[in-house]
């Protein structure tokens, strides 16, 4: 049986980790999108497929688009990610931290979201590339980052607000269809835990049920 020293010592390594832990892990707040309203509807159905994660990285905003898949569209893509900024990003980066073989292209742009209304300018997008056709699109279950120069705060204000939207074109929908989606603004984010975060809480909870066993045998040996 460890020593109480030994588990001392196990305590303040795992306690160590989750300070470093809430240091390093940045915030997260998850986001959805929806249809447009009087748009095209093929992708009506499949709105819920797609999300995107925001990332605190210092001076960096980080924006990591999603594609969950879905069974009954197991084709669609997304091949288009633009940005209505109003003036909040600068300095964009694409393909920062992707999953999948994704990759994209782009920049500062004024390029039109497919059927997008609802007073949506483009003041950045980005595009697949094209040289392997569709498989550098966002398929099922894969991952674009972007990073931009901004304030976490005031890009988590605009989103909520609607001052800074995101649009999204998929492709490769059942019937060779297509459908666009934009950000929502109200009611859709939540604070995402980080894995480093979730594996020191993890490792906490479990020296401390085996420091509350050992410490019952001992108090039961004596």
């Amino acid at each position: 049986m460890k020593s109480p020293l030994t588990l001392v010592k196990s305590l303040l390594a795992v306690a160590g980790v989750a300070a470093l832990s809430a240091v390093s892990a940045a915030p997260a707040c998850a986001f959805t999108f929806s249809n447009i309203a009087g748009g095209d509807t093929p992708g009506d159905a499949y709105v819920d497929s797609f999300t995107f994660d925001v990332f605190n990285d210092g001076p960096l905003v980080i924006f990591k688009i999603n594609n969950l898949g879905d069974s009954r569209a197991s084709n669609m893509f997304i091949s288009k990610v633009l940005f209505d900024d109003n003036g909040y990003l600068s300095g964009p980066k694409v393909n920062e931290g992707n999953e999948g073989q994704v990759r994209f292209n782009g920049g500062p742009d004024n390029d039109q979201l497919p059927q997008g209304g609802n007073n949506f300018t483009t003041d950045f997008a980005f595009s697949r590339d094209t040289g392997a056709g569709n498989a550098l699109g966002i398929q099922a279950r894969e991952s674009l980052g972007v990073s931009f120069v901004a304030n976490y705060n005031s890009v988590m204000t605009a989103l909520s607000d609607g001052t800074l939207k995101l649009g999204l074109h998929v492709q490769a929908l059942p019937n060779g269809a297509s459908d666009s989606y934009i950000s929502s603004s109200s009611g859709n984010t939540q604070d995402t835990p980080e894995p480093l975060t979730m594996l020191a809480a993890g490792a906490a909870v479990g020296f401390g049920t085996m420091f509350k066993k050992q410490r019952a045998q001992a108090q039961k040996a004596e």
